[in-house]
């Protein structure tokens, strides 16, 4: 037989700890690692509208506007997946004379967390899309 230790047992419940190190450990990178495709994907979308949007503008320059290019970028994200309320577009620079650069900005919500649908918390990503105005296109 042995003898009873005088500090107490040394051994642990491994079930209990078991259960606490999934739900510490690999419950949040699971999470984290199925919400970073919806980033990537969101990402690329404002990437795209912007760039179609300044490319719509310097097109159709000088008769384009403002409105028309925030259209071209909302349907550009609604074609990649992004909702409509999700996108914000900004046009600091429409390109006022030849060698100007048209510039169009397109902000996308991001959800921080969004697993199966559903998304807890959000952040914003600014896509930016810069081009020139030809210094030698005709009007």
């Amino acid at each position: 037989m042995r003898a009873p230790d005088q500090r107490g047992s040394e051994r642990g419940f491994v079930a209990v700890e078991w259960v606490a190190a999934i739900a510490m450990l690999l419950l949040p990178i699971a999470v984290l690692v199925a919400t970073m495709p919806g980033w990537a994907e969101r990402r690329h979308a404002a990437t795209v509208a912007a760039r179609e949007a300044a490319r719509d503008l310097v097109d159709n320059w000088p008769n384009a506007t403002p409105e028309s290019a925030v259209l071209v970028a909302i349907d550009v994200a609604a074609d990649h997946g992004v909702d409509a309320t999700d996108v914000a577009v900004r046009v600091p620079s429409v390109g006022e004379v030849r060698g100007d650069d048209v510039v169009v900005e397109v902000e996308v919500t991001m959800p921080a967390i969004g697993v199966s649908g559903m998304s807890v918390g959000s952040w914003h990503y600014t896509a930016r899309a810069t081009r020139r105005v030809d210094d030698f296109r005709s009007r």
